[in-house]
C-alpha cells in the first residue's frame, strides 16, 4: 500500500496467480485491475463491496 494506491499477488486455486492493482476511491471503495502474470493480456476489473 502506498498513499491510496494498493498492488498485491494472491495465488489461485489453479496455481496460477493474479496480480491486482487498484486505489481507495472518496467512496471509500477499493477497485483495480487484475491480471494473470502468466498472460497478462488476460485482464478483469475488481472492486470492494464494503468500505474502509
Amino acid at each position: 500500500m502506498d498513499g491510496s494506491y494498493i498492488y498485491f499477488v494472491i495465488a489461485w486455486s489453479d496455481g496460477s496467480k493474479g496480480r491486482y492493482i487498484g486505489s481507495l476511491g472518496t467512496d471509500g471503495r477499493l477497485s483495480g485491475v487484475t491480471s494473470d502474470l502468466a498472460h497478462p493480456s488476460s485482464q478483469a476489473t475488481w472492486y470492494t463491496t464494503w468500505t474502509f
